[in-house]
């Protein structure tokens, strides 16, 4: 994303009047334990609902799975009655892109507990601390470098032509403290291929963009890394842009053999489509304030007015790649490749929160069960990012990150995009709180602190 003069001018404009502090989370007794009774657990190993369970939560952590109405012999302790209701893992976002810190309580309204922003800045990595501290209310996060690119003299990306440049950047990106490396699809061979030693020798994960190699590099060098993103990138890499079964079937052969996960992200795709056909109704349709007002007002000044200017017969190219990225996921689900949930949400307006949901939904439609995708949601999420020990399941020891629902998802994912509950680091938060904290979050926006943010994003030290 490119920040244009139009932007500081908007932002100088309006940014005076409309300070605030952010919005911090009340202090609370995480010691004291929560006893939740009634619920029926949704096993992301077997596919199964447990019924009738009691848990034992404190500190943030699942203590113990008993029996319902099991005798709690505390004498300090807060009950709720979970009344048959559904609780599963809390769903994490593996592609998002977000630079201002309401982002993470929407995204927690709406059950995604866990985020991984795809180009980080500096603000991230205090705003992560905050969210683990439970200072901040939200979705904790897990925060890319800035992206690595090899574009000229690019806004909030490390540009690397060099080798040196990649090595460099690695460098930087691992003092500073960011939790992975986000490696664009553009860079040449020997500068990728840079980036890839440094990083394996500083003992930082890859994500890259496009799951495919660069020209001039092997497949195998794709393997270990964190993920790869986009199948949109299948048909415009390997494929060359031509719906060709035969190829991809070769493809998929060689990212069978990396055992690296891959983050499909159809929801921007199909997002794209909607707008470049329905233009305006489309984008007048969506939560207008999900998205914070100088993002909206960058991306309507760029990357918008392409798809809103889209003549009938881009529309039809558009609706009939989508369609042919859904196969390309279902074939990558029929390989049993490792698929995660990614919605790229907070590029081209994508809503946070609901652009996780839509995603979910999407991997539907292209044929995944609904145990495999709360698996790509969950438990092979956290996997990736190397926290299955901590997130994805339902278990003692876990952290007690969790949604929810009124229905069994499994038989309808819809129930998930607006859950009775959810918790986040032992702390049990309702439908209704949850909307309060959403209205908060989004009306303390503190547009000095985002322009600020974007201001001096991709700065090395």
């Amino acid at each position: 994303m490119n920040l244009t003069t139009a932007v500081f001018t908007f932002c100088i404009l309006i940014v005076c009047a409309t300070f605030h502090l952010p919005s911090h989370a009340r202090d609370s007794n995480t010691t004291q334990s929560i006893y939740i009774d009634n619920l029926h657990i949704v096993d992301m190993k077997t596919g199964r609902i447990i019924k009738d369970r009691q848990l034992h939560l404190r500190n943030g952590k699942i203590i113990a799975i008993n029996p319902a109405l099991s005798a709690i012999t505390e004498s300090n302790f807060t009950h709720h009655d979970g009344k048959g209701l559904y609780v599963m893992p809390g769903l994490i976002d593996m592609h998002v892109h977000a630079f201002d810190p309401a982002t993470f309580t929407i995204a927690l309204s709406h059950g995604v507990t866990h985020l991984r922003l795809m180009n980080g800045v500096k603000e991230h990595l205090i705003w992560r601390k905050e969210l683990e501290d439970g200072r901040r209310i939200g979705s904790t996060i897990t925060v890319s470098s800035p992206i690595i690119s090899g574009f000229k003299n690019p806004h909030m990306h490390y540009p690397a032509h060099k080798p040196a440049e990649a090595i460099n950047a690695v460098v930087s990106a691992k003092q500073q403290g960011y939790d992975l490396i986000k490696a664009y699809g553009n860079l040449t061979a020997p500068v990728l291929q840079a980036l890839l030693s440094e990083a394996k020798k500083q003992n930082i994960p890859v994500a890259k963009h496009g799951p495919h190699p660069v020209d001039g590099m092997e497949w195998n060098t794709l393997k270990g890394l964190q993920s790869l993103e986009h199948v949109e990138d299948i048909f415009q890499g390997p494929l060359n842009y031509q719906e060709d079964k035969q190829h991809l079937a070769k493809t998929i052969i060689q990212l069978k053999s990396l055992d690296t996960p891959i983050t499909p992200t159809l929801n921007i795709f199909w997002h794209l489509t909607q707008i470049s056909e329905h233009k305006e109704a489309y984008l007048n349709s969506l939560p207008q304030d999900y998205i914070s007002p100088i993002i909206a007002f960058e991306e309507k000044q760029n990357q918008l007015k392409r798809w809103l200017n889209s003549p009938v017969e881009m529309i039809v190219h558009n609706k009939k790649t989508f369609s042919f990225l859904q196969e390309i996921t279902h074939e990558l689900y029929k390989a049993n490749l490792t698929l995660l949930v990614g919605s790229d949400s907070g590029v081209l307006l994508s809503p946070h929160g609901l652009a996780t949901h839509k995603e979910m939904a999407l991997l539907q439609q292209a044929g995944l069960a609904s145990i495999a995708i709360l698996r790509a949601a969950t438990m092979n999420a956290a996997k990736a990012l190397g926290k299955e020990s901590r997130l994805g399941l339902i278990a003692p020891g876990y952290n007690a990150d969790m949604i929810v629902s009124e229905q069994n998802p499994l038989e309808n994912l819809r129930t998930l995009q607006n859950p009775e509950w959810v918790i986040k680091n032992g702390r049990v938060f309702s439908r209704t709180e949850l909307e309060e904290l959403r209205k908060k979050a989004i009306a303390e926006r503190s547009l000095w602190q985002e322009l600020k943010t974007l201001a001096n994003a991709g700065e090395g030290d």
